[in-house]
């Protein structure tokens, strides 16, 4: 097998459409999604529960900045996640590598490998053709080339609509997207680089962008979870940020501790970034604590959460003792 010249994915996170978290084998039975497949647990530091992971059989056009001529036959690996038991990730990549020749193969050849796609027509060397397909991918992909999007939002709404859940979340969030490619950093000078390239883009309100490029092949193997852990944290900072702008518009008809007593229960304790990232890219999260600054970021915001709460709390006790003084 050929080295892949790009790593494309998308990582859905949503609030589990439950009323309750749920336990170890209420989530093994949520993610059973193959019949006669396991699935993946790990119960520390964080409750993680991961599906087995399907195929779904492609044969598009890649998005490129050059708009060279790039079919693609093969499959997208498609898995589904639930952290804490309480919030939900849908999560589809591919690998891109070259085809042996520009004959298409029965598709019982791309089926038994899934998660990779092969390019049939050559675009260029190695180097050129992995930056072409890794902007044509974030910048520009649409209907017309593969979409990996609809294969996300597929899985995600097929768990969330599952009848064993209530349909009834403690509070309404909305869904977030991180598209991410990744790919092995060029030589420099015949050595290999010495750490990852990493860079991290707030597209839009609730879109991502993630751009990898690792030292070495081996180091590609990690990178989904990587961006899966990365969407979860992301989408827990968003998640509260907008809370408290909510809370902020609200009218005086709206009680602030209904409205955010919820996210202190049920999601604050969720915040272990690097938890469940492999040890070769945990350094990534070092950086993102400089800069940005995540964990700095989450800090304020449950602070300013839990003082909203005590606000609210001590005005509402006011106020019942002047009512029950003026009775």
């Amino acid at each position: 097998m050929s080295e892949p010249l790009v790593l494309l994915g998308e990582v859905r996170t949503a609030l589990l459409p439950n009323s309750g978290a749920l336990a170890t084998r209420e989530a093994t039975a949520l993610l059973s999604l193959l019949p006669g497949e396991r699935v993946l647990m790990r119960e520390r530091p964080l409750a993680l529960a991961v599906s087995p992971s399907s195929a779904v059989g492609v044969d598009c056009q890649l998005a490129t900045v050059s708009r060279s001529e790039s079919r693609a036959i093969g499959t997208v690996g498609s898995h589904a996640a639930l952290v804490g038991g309480r919030v939900v990730q849908s999560s589809s990549g591919t690998r891109v590598q070259r085809a042996a020749d520009s004959n298409r193969r029965s598709w019982s050849h791309y089926l038994s490998r899934v998660g990779v796609v092969e390019l049939i027509p050559r675009i260029g060397d190695d180097t050129a053709a992995a930056v072409d397909l890794t902007e044509g991918y974030l910048e520009g992909s649409g209907a017309t080339t593969l979409d990996l999007a609809s294969i996300s939002e597929r899985l995600l709404t097929r768990v969330r609509m599952d009848p064993r859940l209530d349909q009834r979340p403690p509070v309404r969030t909305a869904p977030t997207r991180l598209r991410w490619a990744a790919r092995v950093a060029p030589l420099v000078q015949g050595e290999v680089r010495g750490r990852t390239l990493f860079a991290f883009r707030l597209e839009e309100e609730t879109i991502r962008s993630v751009r990898i490029m690792v030292p070495t092949v081996r180091d590609l193997a990690g990178v989904q979870r990587f961006c899966e852990d990365l969407a979860l944290h992301d989408w827990l900072l968003t998640t509260l940020g907008a809370a408290l702008a909510d809370a902020d518009r609200a009218g005086p008809d709206r009680d602030p501790v209904a409205q955010l007593s919820p996210l202190l229960e049920q999601l604050v304790h969720l915040w272990m970034p690097g938890a469940h990232t492999p040890p070769r890219l945990r350094e990534l999260w070092t950086r993102l604590e400089n800069d940005p600054g995540f964990s700095r970021q989450w800090t304020a915001q449950v602070g300013q959460l839990r003082d909203r709460l005590a606000v609210a709390t001590l005005e509402a006790l006011r106020s019942a003792k002047i009512s029950t003084a003026e009775w």
